[in-house]
């Protein structure tokens, strides 16, 4: 069977278990990359392959994949080989064989409330401007925010309906500042629209795409003088989450109010603030090498 059979029947199968368009089209993209690389038909593919692919650079940086981007990828190979191993499409599912991804420890990547004022103070399109308050007020993923429909808010109840990742439904509940944008936003179709035709709209009439609005979001953050490529438009979920946190906010409830799964993946949320340290090196007590009794404590601690 061709590549392109292959691509449909693991998408429909995928579809049939009402896997998100979003992990479909993650999968069928790398797929299609690997077909690309590996020259051979998919019941060809061996691990050689597949290896190789994982350690190629990235197209456009030009430096290899980013630990994170590799451990994704491998998931999808091994997702799509175990499927083609169980269809009878190969005698052994190679995929399975992938080495383990070895990603470093994931760290909060905030940035704070200074910044945010900041980049709401420039000199860009009005609809940057609110996407970055939607962002910083809701926590909502940059790709959850673009999808929002005037639909969406509740006049009465002043939430939010979105839907998150994997296609959770969620009903945000809204801070005053959220409940003032959504009252001059539309009250029906896009809050983002787009003007532009894409893949994922052919005929038009669709909202900004993550991307897209990604790289807005970027470009306003290096306008406000912040270099560092890893802070970007998820950084102001990850602002919000620190700052429920910060605030006193118990951690269950901040887990409920990102939409997370796991109560582990809210914790890395949890910034330790200077002060903090500072406050917390006052509480050590005095342990001095010249004090004789401190000396007569450490050598009973010792014997």
């Amino acid at each position: 069977m061709s590549w392109q059979g292959v691509v449909n029947r693991f998408e429909a199968f995928q579809r049939a278990s009402n896997l998100s368009e979003r992990t479909i089209g993650g999968r069928t993209e790398v797929l299609q990359r690997l077909a690309r690389m590996s020259g051979v038909q998919p019941q060809e593919v061996q691990l050689e392959h597949m290896i190789e692919f994982l350690n190629r650079d990235h197209a456009r940086t030009g430096r290899p994949l980013a630990a994170g981007t590799k451990q994704v990828e491998r998931s999808y190979l091994q997702c799509w080989g175990r499927w083609m191993h169980e269809e009878g499409m190969t005698v052994q599912n190679h995929a399975a064989r992938l080495p383990r991804v070895k990603v470093p420890r994931r760290q909060a990547r905030p940035i704070y409330l200074e910044h945010v004022m900041a980049l709401l103070e420039l000199d860009v399109w009005q609809s940057t401007k609110d996407l970055i308050a939607v962002l910083a007020n809701t926590g909502l993923r940059v790709g959850e925010a673009v999808r929002i429909r005037g639909e969406d808010y509740d006049p009465i109840g002043k939430t939010l309906r979105a839907v998150r990742k994997g296609g959770l439904v969620h009903i945000l509940r809204l801070p005053q500042a959220m409940v003032e944008l959504a009252e001059r936003m539309p009250r029906e179709g896009w809050w983002f629209p787009s003007t532009y035709v894409s893949r994922q709209f052919p005929e038009g009439g669709g909202h900004i795409l993550m991307k897209s609005a990604s790289t807005k979001i970027g470009h306003a953050l290096r306008k406000i003088g912040i270099k560092d490529p890893k802070i970007t438009g998820h950084s102001l979920r990850h602002f919000y989450a620190c700052m429920l946190l910060a605030n006193g906010t118990p951690i269950h409830v901040v887990q409920e109010m990102l939409g997370h799964a796991s109560l582990a993946t809210t914790q890395l949320y949890i910034l330790v603030r200077d002060e903090e340290i500072r406050d917390a090196v006052q509480l050590i007590p005095r342990i001095d090498s010249r004090d004789s009794v401190m000396q007569g404590v450490s050598h009973k601690l010792v014997a």
